[in-house]
């Protein structure tokens, strides 16, 4: 597997403000971009969502929530090795709440786990082994939205973010971590769950409760999937990565360029937890309590 790593303003979301208290224009020193945004294939932006309007909407079908089996594989997020002794807690309400998991369970040696999972329902999952052993970091990843299958068997694999991994992403960008915080990363992409990433795009985050753009955090992009300092907005892989963002609930902005102003193009939330790194991908048109979850065509329409 390829190193992946990978907030509505206050008022009307396509004004945003600053951090008037301290002089600094925040949102100026995270939004700036020029480009104008495309696709991966270079084609221009999707037009299922103008910005401005509001967010898009999918209702999933009731019947299609269901208890499902499963069998998958706790993997390393940068080889896609089986990692063993692995703690592996689902969280239904896609929120995490330390010690409210809904499903736990641990992998075994080769790092394979099973047992049932919700389809069609919102899930975060936290993944992590012995801190002692120093092996791996905290690994969140937040919006998963399992199809629903006829069989009632699904396959799930999850995500473990090794400290060297860890380590190496900061390394690269000439960033030390800081004791306490955390590193989110993800994806800019088009509407809908096989959206293409999107190339000319910038992130900026925010306190979810206040609504206050956070400071003292670092965001950079990657260019063929790594990391690079140099690098002032999404690339073609669609990937950004923020370092040292403060515990506490978060929403992440993407925001583009239309050739006139910036826009909000799509929005995510999560939890961030001390010491962890944090997954989540942003989707033109989706935003608000929803931001960040997509379902699968299959939970749109009523389920066997």
């Amino acid at each position: 597997m390829t190193l992946l790593i990978s907030l509505i303003a206050c008022g009307d979301k396509d004004t945003p403000s600053g951090d008037s208290s301290s002089g600094v224009d925040v949102f100026a020193e995270y939004i700036n971009v020029g480009s104008t945004p495309s696709t991966e294939s270079g084609t221009a932006l999707t037009d299922c969502y103008t910005p401005g309007d509001d967010w898009l909407d999918q209702t999933p079908d009731s019947s299609c929530a269901s208890e499902h089996g499963f069998s998958g594989t706790v993997e390393d997020f940068e080889t896609g090795d089986g990692v063993a002794d692995a703690e592996l807690e689902l969280y239904y309400g896609d929120r995490f709440v330390d010690g409210g998991e809904d499903y736990a369970t641990t992998s075994d040696p080769n790092g394979d786990v099973s047992g049932t999972l919700m389809s069609c329902t919102p899930t975060t999952y936290r993944v992590y082994t012995d801190p002692a052993l120093d092996e791996t970091k905290i690994t969140i990843q937040s919006h998963e939205v399992y199809d629903w299958s006829e069989t009632g068997e699904l396959s799930a694999d999850f995500n473990s973010v090794s400290s060297t991994t860890y380590n190496i992403i900061p390394g690269l960008l000439g960033i030390t971590v800081q004791p306490g915080q955390g590193i989110i990363a993800g994806t800019a992409l088009g509407c809908g769950g096989d959206g293409d990433p999107i190339m000319g795009a910038q992130v900026i985050v925010r306190d979810a409760d206040s609504g206050e753009y956070l400071t003292d955090y670092t965001v950079k992009y990657f260019v063929e999937e790594f990391p690079n300092r140099d690098q002032t907005e999404t690339s073609e892989d669609g990937l950004w990565v923020a370092v040292n963002v403060p515990p506490g609930r978060v929403t992440i902005e993407m925001w583009t360029y239309d050739g006139s102003t910036h826009v909000l193009q799509g929005e995510t939330s999560m939890d961030i937890i001390p010491d962890s790194i944090n997954i989540a991908n942003i989707f033109t048109g989706s935003g608000g309590d929803n931001g960040g979850v997509v379902y699968p065509e299959s939970c749109l329409s009523s389920c066997g």
